[in-house]
């Protein structure tokens, strides 16, 4: 496989964006000026068996390459979902949502993909499917008193019943972190509960958990699977998930003002 610049996605200007902004290369937009706004998609392909489900409880989550010949692709698959942050220019998770794939209908026609590949996810009753920031191979959760803004950065699916249908989703558990209120007696914690953006200084992988219930730090649930029959058709459950974040623009350079200054054409003469 070629070598290829890492993350080589630019930072857009609003009218120059016609497309969804690539998750591969980190590419970012300026939501307003002095702010760049990023959205990673990725996903968690599940296709083991119900006896096998203890080993399938913790997902690392794909981000797929734009080269689609598996055999001659020049850039393989991130197999990390990652949001980059540094000291000096911290990341601010303000979403994040996850969704159990379902196929899009093709009305009985050839389609791409062949259809249908989707599956139904097996897991145990109520258990949880959580959308989150790595804890060193635990999740954060969401604390039940919040102090840092982990709602704003998690998003999370329960199973009813033994079986998760294709379809199932949620937003982000916060929604959007906006104040929207603000008790009589003054500002509490509570009122700051969903209205905090999740604030990282070093990049951040995010991936999925099977917990209990999503204030635990721990991957205690049971484990996920598809049926035999998905399997024998060659079918897979896919997690599909998103996560949203700003970052404060690059420092000011010389390039960003060089060319509207009066001086000496190197090849001679001036701008008069």
């Amino acid at each position: 496989m070629a070598s290829y610049k890492d993350d080589a996605g630019a930072i857009l200007q609003p009218g120059n964006q016609i497309n969804k902004l690539s998750s591969y290369n980190h590419e970012g937009v300026f939501g307003w000026p002095g702010v760049e706004a990023f959205e990673l998609i990725g996903f968690v392909k599940i296709n083991n068996a119900e006896a096998d489900k203890a080993s399938f409880k913790s997902f690392d989550i794909t981000v797929p390459s734009p080269d689609r010949r598996v055999d001659d692709r020049v850039r393989d698959n991130r197999t990390s979902l990652i949001v980059k942050a540094s000291s000096d220019r911290p990341a601010y998770v303000y979403g994040a949502s996850v969704a159990l794939a379902q196929d899009d209908p093709s009305g009985g026609l050839p389609s791409f993909p062949a259809s249908p590949i989707t599956a139904d996810l097996g897991g145990t009753n109520t258990e949880v499917l959580l959308l989150g920031p790595n804890n060193g191979g635990s999740p954060f959760g969401i604390p039940s008193t919040q102090q840092n803004g982990l709602a704003a950065a998690t998003s999370s699916v329960a199973f009813s019943g033994t079986t998760m249908s294709q379809g199932t989703s949620a937003v982000t558990a916060a929604k959007l972190p906006f104040w929207t209120v603000v008790t009589g007696g003054g500002i509490t914690a509570a009122n700051a509960a969903n209205s905090m953006m999740y604030k990282v200084t070093a990049n951040t992988t995010f991936k999925v958990f099977n917990v209990n219930a999503v204030t635990d730090t721990s991957v205690n649930g049971d484990g996920v699977f598809i049926s035999a029959d998905d399997i024998t058709a060659g079918k897979a459950a896919y997690l599909v998930c998103r996560v949203n974040y700003l970052r404060p623009a690059a420092e000011v350079a010389w390039s960003d003002i060089s060319s509207f200054i009066d001086f000496a054409s190197q090849v001679g003469g001036t701008d008069s």
